[in-house]
């Protein structure tokens, strides 16, 4: 019974564990005299699940190699949230054995399946959906990311690190294009190609090199939604962390902004309550934003982002409107 689950079950378990509980189940059934029926049974099991998988499309893989000769072989299936799992794990350990065109496909095959099976591929999510080109970066940092590549190797490939720069310079000049999903994954298929030509690909991870789709694709889904859980915006266009407005002594916040205010983002006039704080502050007029601005700014609490309004925030007949009210 022990040899006949392990035999269905064996996808579920890495290399090492599986090889541990096969070697103490053929010790066992050699000690039980059993070791025959054992043996065949395992085999008719493992040859039943060939011939299964066999059946399956392509996309129950994550790797669908096709050789020079049209031969075609599939590993890491997907039929199950355990296998995704395994999946994902493998692809996070052995992802820089493909180039980025295959392992973003790889990557997509993985996590579509993931949300199909409901797996949990949490330990390699964020690998998974920035190879997967399932976010966004700023163009500057795109145009950034490939002249550190130019400059590392203006000495070792000369000819290499020009073509790279040339193509920084494009970027910054194109910054609707460098948007798009699709000009941002054939930067990053180049950036992965130039690493492997010019051997900077042995910097990833320890020496702090970081791949071509950790940057062009660093702000995901879920980097997002905690940029927004963490971090207010006011009207003016500054962006402030809510751990920084907290800071705010409930004294300050009466003598700039008054009872009212207090009232509204307090606990009993104690001290500020965080949730308060993040549904009052984006609905401040201007005004009162501005002056928000100024106490920041007397806090020596800088804001952790600001958007082009903040450069646009009033006009200079605004500005005496205020000064005489």
């Amino acid at each position: 019974m022990s040899a006949l689950w392990f035999a269905e079950k064996r996808a579920n378990f890495d290399d090492k564990q599986a090889a541990a509980i096969e070697d103490k189940i053929i010790t066992s059934s050699k000690y039980f005299g059993i070791h025959g029926l054992v043996r065949d049974l395992m085999e008719k099991v493992s040859a039943d699940a060939d011939n299964n998988l066999n059946k399956l499309s392509d996309d129950y893989f994550a790797i669908v190699w096709k050789d020079d000769t049209g031969a075609v072989s599939r590993h890491w299936p997907l039929r199950n949230a355990t296998e995704v799992k395994f999946a994902s794990a493998h692809f996070k350990k052995y992802r820089d054995e493909f180039v980025f065109a295959d392992r973003h496909k790889i990557a997509n095959r993985i996590l579509d399946k993931a949300l199909e099976y409901g797996a949990d591929t949490s330990p390699a999510e964020g690998t998974l959906e920035t190879t997967a080109g399932r976010g966004l970066c700023a163009t500057k940092i795109a145009a950034d990311l490939l002249r550190d590549r130019a400059r590392l190797t203006k000495r070792s490939h000369a000819e290499l690190s020009a073509e790279l720069d040339r193509l920084a310079t494009l970027v910054e000049t194109n910054p609707a294009e460098t948007q798009n999903e699709e000009c941002r994954l054939k930067i990053a298929a180049v950036i992965d190609q130039f690493d492997r030509e010019t051997k900077l690909c042995r910097m990833y991870d320890e020496k702090g090199l970081p791949r071509p789709e950790e940057v062009l694709f660093a702000i995901t889904e879920k980097v997002a939604r905690e940029f927004v859980d963490s971090n207010v915006e006011t009207t003016t266009g500054n962006v402030y962390a809510l751990a920084d407005l907290e800071k705010l002594a409930v004294e300050d916040l009466r003598n700039w902004l008054g009872d009212e205010f207090v009232d509204a983002v307090s606990a009993g006039g104690v001290f500020t309550d965080r949730d308060k704080l993040a549904a009052i502050v984006p609905t401040l007029d201007r005004g009162m934003a501005a002056m928000l601005d100024r106490l920041m700014l007397e806090k020596q609490a800088s804001p952790v982002a600001t958007t082009p309004a903040s450069g646009n925030l009033m006009s200079e007949q605004r500005l005496y409107d205020l000064a005489a009210e």
